[in-house]
């Protein structure tokens, strides 16, 4: 299990902090039941500012790569992860002016870092996700079930022209 990260978010971004580390995909209990492994690392880098409002914002960037399962072969799919999100820090009821369009996430003196990085990766998955048709197995498997088709229709049509 990783060691529990904590960071007071609104002082985080009013000092314009950094924090930068790594996470094991396998110790993310929510993101492990959608993967194929839970196998690989995840970097991460996030960064407190405050916006020419007066606003907080956190920067959160993730990469790494994750097994999938491709939904259209059942075979593994290496999913290459590149997150980038700005997100507001949010007072309680605070809500949005509607003019920018950023996510919020409530402001916390004990927000969870690996939570926040888990919760930014279950939202960039796909919801089906899929190689590419040229690198799927299944346009194979399907050319082939085409060609079985087309050959057993073509004997039916043979012994129906021998009467």
């Amino acid at each position: 299990m990783p060691e529990q990260v904590a960071i007071n978010s609104p002082e985080f971004a009013r000092n314009g902090e950094s924090l930068r580390g790594r996470v094991t995909v396998g110790s993310m209990d929510r993101l492990r039941d959608l993967l194929l492994s839970g196998e690989g690392e995840l970097e991460y880098i996030l960064a407190g500012r405050r916006g020419e409002n007066g606003k907080l914002y956190l920067d959160c960037a993730i990469s790494g790569q994750l097994q999938l399962t491709c939904q259209r072969c059942l075979d593994a799919l290496v999913y290459p992860l590149d997150v980038e999100s700005e997100l507001e820090l949010a007072e309680g009821e605070q809500s949005q002016d509607g003019e920018e369009l950023t996510d919020a996430i409530e402001a916390d003196p004990a927000l969870d870092v690996l939570a926040l990085i888990e919760d930014e990766v279950l939202l960039a998955l796909p919801m089906a996700p899929m190689h590419s048709p040229d690198e799927c197995k299944a346009k194979a498997n399907a050319s082939q079930a085409k060609l079985e088709k087309k050959n057993a229709f073509s004997a039916l049509a043979a012994l129906k022209t021998k009467d």
